[in-house]
């Protein structure tokens, strides 16, 4: 699997304070001291943080009681029950699950990604390219609850009956513009385009792969792209005054700019190389 484009999890390990080292007082059987013991630095992986403020207490006399020190008790975690199936992290990205060559889901998306590979104007085309990777991204259940208030939204304000159905939703390529690290981590890119002789900002979605890709220059190489979901909503034309209740515009070329970046949600990360 590509770590290249993955998030990587770092271990955030915490400085040890103020340590105390106790040195024992002789006894009566030997009149050596024991030296005290110094602790050695703590790492994490590449983050390493030295032991601070390690403090030496006087010995005290055996006359002079020694003051008490409340022994701090940690909470106890109840034990995990195998029953209850594996603990699930709530993390705020999106994380990648890697599709292996052959799977069932994969082969699906290769279909779909290499079916719609075409240019405007030369009609259609195959992809040319590789391939690579292809992953299945899992969204934080905030952002998909974003995204299912974005439709429910439309669907009130549904004007047809397709979008009072399901908001006018669809599948859409992103590829985020050229060279955009972004993508490669599952997120979507906010663009500004020149619709209708103004600019407007919102996320470019596309209906063919090879479109989404000659949007960002074309340039050969490695590249990133995502297949969205896409709550379109009311569509405005380019050609027409845009409405202000409208939630998307659609512009030349089977292109479908977005307002709200909320309305797309990411589903599956294409890795390829032409």
């Amino acid at each position: 699997m590509g770590t290249g484009w993955l998030r990587s999890l770092h271990c955030n390990s915490n400085a040890l304070d103020d340590v105390v080292v106790y040195s024992r007082t002789p006894s009566s059987s030997s009149s050596l001291a024991k030296k005290p013991i110094f602790l050695a630095s703590v790492s994490c992986g590449n983050d390493s943080h030295a032991v601070k403020d390690v403090c030496l207490l006087p010995k005290y006399p055996s006359s002079t009681p020694r003051p008490k020190t409340k022994s701090k008790q940690r909470p106890v975690r109840p034990p995990h029950s195998p029953a209850a199936g594996p603990r699930s992290l709530a993390l705020p990205f999106p994380t990648l699950e890697d599709l292996p060559a052959g799977q069932s889901s994969r082969r699906v998306v290769e279909i779909i990604f290499a079916s719609s590979w075409s240019f405007s104007g030369e009609g259609a085309a195959t992809f040319p390219g590789e391939i690579e990777m292809l992953f299945r991204v899992h969204n934080p259940a905030r952002t998909v609850a974003r995204f299912e208030e974005c439709r429910d939204a439309a669907r009130a304000r549904a004007a047809d009956a397709r979008c009072a159905a399901d908001g006018n939703e669809m599948l859409r390529f992103h590829s985020g513009g050229g060279g955009s690290g972004l993508v490669y981590n599952a997120g979507v890119v906010r663009s500004a385009v020149w619709s209708a002789g103004k600019k407007v900002s919102g996320v470019r979605t596309f209906s063919s792969s090879g479109i989404a890709h000659s949007s960002g220059g074309g340039a050969a190489g490695r590249r990133g792209m995502l297949v969205c979901r896409v709550v379109a909503g009311l569509i405005s034309s380019e050609s027409e005054n845009e409405s202000s209740e409208a939630e998307s515009v659609s512009l030349e070329c089977g292109e479908l700019l977005v307002f709200d970046h909320r309305a797309v949600l990411p589903c599956f990360l294409i890795i390829y190389t032409l």
